[in-house]
């Protein structure tokens, strides 16, 4: 029973409209389960950000990820344990005359993305390694096809040694669904029509996206 990571972070300068965060807990976390590979973002003692894109593991109330121990991320969250975990979609962008012939200001891009609020804890023990890496395994590879991971095993002893687990634990998350919500609904429609028609590599999906926020506000 995953329960809902707090309250919402408030330090992200992202602008998060209502009508882009207006999501049942269900939703959100369902298209972070979906996603399979997020960013970590850390700060170093100066103020500098890091970044790192992973592979992870959500369990509603935390995240899971592995690094190096040499990794310049890991001596930040030494320092400073507090970070963000984001996951997205992208979407895609439109031209400005799908929304208004004339307004080029109307031209914008579609996304779905989460942004967590963490508390970084740390561990280089092979036990706790050696259980994450399973917990990770379970998503990635559930068919298996791998020797067992243990501490004690010859085969993941030299790895084991170079990695560490972090937990992140989630104080609070942002939501933004950029999905047209600000429009009409004739011209959301316009706007689906519009990207199946062009067809590019991700236009399918954004069209089923918009689709589907267009079906939640007409059935409330």
């Amino acid at each position: 029973m995953e329960r809902n990571p707090t309250t919402a972070y408030k330090g992200n300068p992202v602008i998060y409209y209502d009508y882009c965060a207006d999501l049942a807990l269900d939703t959100v976390n369902a298209f972070v389960h979906e996603r399979e590979m997020g960013r970590l973002v850390t700060v170093t003692a100066e103020g500098l950000a890091h970044i790192g894109l992973y592979p992870f593991a959500y369990e509603g109330n935390r995240i899971e990820v592995h690094l190096n121990r040499k990794d310049e991320q890991i001596a930040d969250l030494r320092t400073s344990p507090r970070c963000i975990f984001e996951v997205d979609e992208v979407l895609g962008v439109i031209p400005s005359y799908w929304i208004h012939p004339e307004d080029a200001v109307m031209a914008t891009a579609f996304h779905r993305t989460v942004v967590f609020d963490c508390q970084a804890r740390v561990s280089e023990d092979a036990t706790v390694v050696a259980a994450q890496q399973r917990s990770l395994l379970t998503r990635y590879q559930p068919e298996g096809g791998f020797r067992a991971v243990t501490p004690e095993n010859s085969l993941y002893r030299a790895a084991l040694s170079q990695i560490a687990a972090v937990r992140l634990e989630i104080r609070g998350h942002r939501v933004k669904f950029k999905l047209a919500q600000n429009c009409p609904l004739e011209v959301r429609a316009n706007i689906v029509k519009q990207l199946r028609t062009r067809g590019r590599p991700h236009d399918a999906r954004a069209a089923d996206a918009l689709q589907w926020a267009i079906d939640r506000d007409t059935e409330r």
